[in-house]
């Protein structure tokens, strides 16, 4: 990933004593409650300030837990700030499991998984603080956002790209399989992040009749199943070059998507962010 990661301290290996101040509130429970407590109270410090700008102090003073708890449970803050996006992932896939297809049908395996992920996206909720801390993390990323890419992201990634191939000829390019496995995510995840624009451009009662979770599944997969099949994206993607789009416009574009960098406030909704991720 990109250098620009802060760096943290590493994780202390000794275990600091617990304080005799309010020590009633870490050995109240067990250790469980105790990190749950602070977990809970972390999410939406960590969401509505950033990791930078969190104080220590704040979270457990929402948890009503001791300053030193965080050292204790989790090492420093970042150990705490890893550890809700650890338990925020876990909640995730215990909330939307995901099956692995298995029809042997790559088609049909295909519609599947884009079911499923466009059911688990359209099941977000924007307004919480969870989709805040995630935008927050892409926008300004630590340490935690290559965690979060292999552990969240790449999987689902490489299904998409490995059933797009047994759907294309073997030569297609290895970016070819990329661009139509991220074409997947973006075009699932504009019904959510635009479902607004979507609801004023579309009748309601076509809306409500066309624009079903299994409807827009369909159409999705069939989009790129046309655009694999027969090697078709690549063919009409050759047409298209020497077509570049004027000087001026060209100038005031990012060369690559390596380029672009976000400078939209994490705080604001996730509209405002683009399609910078799914969650």
């Amino acid at each position: 990933m990109s250098s620009g990661f802060p760096s943290h301290r590493k994780r202390s290996t000794a275990v600091p004593e617990l304080p005799s101040e309010n020590a009633s509130d870490l050995s109240a429970g067990p250790e469980d409650d105790a990190r749950a407590r602070l977990l809970a109270a972390a999410g939406p410090v960590f969401a509505r300030r950033g990791f930078d700008r969190a104080t220590v102090r704040e979270i457990c003073g929402q948890a009503g837990m001791n300053v030193a708890s965080v050292g204790y449970y989790f090492g420093d803050k970042f150990g705490l700030y890893r550890e809700v996006f650890r338990s925020l992932r876990a909640r995730c896939h215990a909330e939307h499991p995901i099956e692995l297809p298995a029809s042997g049908e790559p088609r049909a395996d295909l519609y599947r998984v884009i079911y499923d992920l466009l059911s688990r996206m359209l099941a977000g909720d924007d307004s919480g603080w969870e989709s805040q801390l995630l935008m927050r993390e892409m926008n300004h990323p630590t340490d935690v956002f290559v965690e979060m890419v292999e552990e969240s992201f790449r999987p689902q990634f490489d299904r998409l790209q490995a059933l797009i191939a047994a759907i294309a000829p073997p030569d297609l390019p290895q970016h070819a399989l990329e661009q139509l496995a991220l074409s997947v995510v973006g075009q699932c995840l504009y019904y959510r992040v635009g479902a607004g624009v979507v609801k004023r451009l579309i009748p309601a009662d076509r809306l409500a009749a066309e624009f079903t979770v299994e409807s827009l599944a369909r159409h999705i997969t069939s989009v790129v199943v046309a655009a694999a099949e027969h090697g078709l994206a690549r063919e009409h993607a050759a047409r298209l070059v020497g077509t570049a789009p004027t000087v001026a416009a060209a100038a005031s574009s990012p060369a690559s998507v390596s380029d672009h960098s976000s400078t939209s406030d994490p705080s604001s909704s996730v509209d405002s962010s683009a399609v910078e991720g799914s969650s």
